[in-house]
């Protein structure tokens, strides 16, 4: 995976070699049709994607055997490790407690409540456009925003920072989000290839803008899992993407930190949740004793 913020530190104090490397990196990067908030546009390097890992876990999800009951404990599962991400302190033993007695005395046991509180909305909801969003964001934070919002509030007003640089300013966010689902609902497929890297920028794209003052986290990691399944990929509804990311948090911060680089290049980030996929999938199967791929540790491989 390539480290912009060590390449850039490095030729700005006139390292040759550094410089050489990113002039390289820049002649592989193609455009993404979406933009950020100052119009810029988002680009990846599709050399830096494997395709024997694209093919690798096109094979591994159709080996995939899933009942109703995998589903239901998914849901339960996601929503824990999703919060657990933000926070919450919650362990897996106290869940019974959590969804059987529901239990709401603790901050991370209405966040877990809420994020499957969501899922099951998004199960019966069939649009996809902002007042989803915004419906979701209210579900998840019922109850555990550490200040109170404006009933007629939604997105935020004011301008916070995320990794290491500012999101959007609040009045670019109308913007953004136009850019968010014209590429959700565009036929760009030519462009990105494979679903799941699709997915990925989406994911990214929304932690990216922020929309909201908390729920971000999640309301990404939700509708990525969502997207896939409306994809036509429907055995994702009985997989955990956010256990893998949870077990990998330090990464996927990373992974996000990385795409912030002059050449607004997301590859970092497509890395990183194409190998979360592949490592989910890849346990799944485990489980199942169904070994059809010899595993590989993708970091290890990206450039």
């Amino acid at each position: 995976m390539m480290n912009y913020k060590e390449l850039e530190r490095d030729a700005e104090i006139g390292n040759a070699r550094a410089a050489r490397l990113l002039e390289e990196r820049e002649q592989l990067l193609e455009r993404l049709p979406i933009r950020d908030g100052l119009g810029n546009p988002l680009t990846w390097c599709p050399s830096a994607i494997p395709q024997r890992l694209l093919q690798s876990i096109d094979k591994m999800y159709e080996s995939i055997s899933i009942t109703d009951f995998d589903t239901d404990i998914s849901i339960d599962q996601e929503s824990f490790h999703s919060c657990r991400i933000e926070g919450a302190e919650t362990t897996q033993e106290e869940l019974f407690e959590v969804f059987r007695a529901n239990r709401t005395g603790v901050k991370g046991d209405k966040m877990i409540q809420n994020t499957y509180r969501a899922v099951k909305y998004l199960n019966v909801r069939h649009k996809r456009d902002e007042e989803t969003l915004i419906t979701l964001w209210r579900i998840l934070t019922d109850g555990v925003l550490d200040e109170p919002v404006s009933p007629g509030e939604a997105y935020r007003t004011g301008n916070v920072a995320v990794w290491s640089h500012k999101v959007p300013e609040a009045e670019l966010l109308g913007y953004c989000m136009k850019q968010f689902f014209e590429f959700y609902y565009g036929d760009n497929m030519d462009c990105v290839k494979s679903p799941y890297i699709k997915m990925a920028v989406l994911h990214f794209y929304f932690v990216y803008m922020h929309p909201f003052c908390d729920g971000n986290g999640r309301i990404a990691r939700l509708i990525s899992s969502d997207f896939l399944i409306r994809s036509g990929l429907e055995n994702f509804s009985a997989l955990t993407l956010s256990k893998t990311v949870n077990n990998t948090k330090e990464n996927y911060y990373q992974a996000l930190d990385l795409c912030d680089n002059q050449f607004y290049d997301v590859t970092p980030f497509i890395q990183y949740i194409l190998k979360a996929v592949y490592d989910n999938i890849y346990e799944v199967l485990d489980n199942q004793h169904k070994n059809v791929v010899e595993y590989i540790d993708w970091e290890k491989v990206f450039e």
